[in-house]
C-alpha cells in the first residue's frame, strides 16, 4: 500500500457518484477509499469539466503524521488522518500534495500534506439540491405582533445610579458630568 501514496496521489471515496461518460480506473486503498489509477488531477478535472461536472479543490492544506513501527504502519496512520478530515469538510476525494519520511528524536514519522476535492455535478459546492424541499421561515407579521422593548446599551446602568445615589451622589450631579467637556 505505501508504494501508492505518493505526491500526486489522489483518492476517492467508493460511494461517489461519477459521469456515466467518464471511466476513471481505480485499485482499492483501505476501507471506503479507492486510489485513482492512471490520471493526474489536471487530466481528471479536465475529464470531469467536460462531462458538466465540478471538480472542486479545497485550498485549505491538511497536515497530518504518523508514527509506527514501519513505513507501512506510518503512512497507513497518516493516510487515515486525512481522510477523516476530508470526511469533516464533506469532500468525495483528495490529493496528496507532499510526502516526507523523518524522525523526530529517533522516532520515525511520515508526514502529509493534501488537499481536499470534491466531485459533483453542480457548480455551487454542496448546492441547494441538497437540501430539504422546504425551509421553515417566520411571516414578518409576528414582528408587530410582539410589544416594543427599549433597551439600554448597559443592562447594568440604572443599577450603578442606584448605587450611586444610595451612598450620597446626586443624579443632578451625574448629569452636569455628562455635560461638561473634560479638563484639559
Amino acid at each position: 500500500m505505501t508504494d501508492k501514496i505518493r505526491a500526486g496521489t489522489m483518492l476517492i471515496a467508493d460511494d461517489t457518484h461519477m459521469p456515466k461518460t467518464l471511466v476513471v480506473g481505480t485499485e482499492p486503498y483501505s476501507a471506503g477509499w479507492s486510489s485513482i489509477m492512471g490520471s493526474t488531477s489536471a487530466q481528471l478535472g479536465k475529464e470531469i469539466e467536460n462531462a458538466g461536472w465540478t471538480f472542486f479543490y479545497m485550498a485549505g492544506e491538511i497536515r497530518t503524521s504518523g508514527f509506527g513501527f514501519n513505513d507501512q504502519s506510518r503512512t497507513d496512520r497518516a493516510v487515515a488522518h486525512v481522510i477523516d478530515a476530508v470526511k469533516r469538510e464533506k469532500c468525495n476525494c483528495l490529493e496528496i500534495t507532499q510526502m516526507r519520511r523523518r524522525s523526530f528524536l529517533g522516532l520515525p514519522y511520515t508526514s502529509l500534506v493534501a488537499h481536499a476535492r470534491h466531485i459533483q455535478r453542480s457548480r455551487s459546492f454542496h448546492d441547494l439540491s441538497n437540501m430539504p424541499a422546504r425551509i421553515p421561515f417566520r411571516s414578518r407579521e409576528w414582528l408587530y405582533d410582539q410589544p416594543a422593548t427599549v433597551r439600554s446599551k448597559s443592562p447594568f446602568a440604572g443599577e450603578a445610579v442606584q448605587a450611586w445615589e444610595n451612598e450620597g451622589g446626586s443624579a443632578q450631579l451625574l448629569v452636569k458630568a455628562a455635560v461638561l467637556p473634560p479638563p484639559l
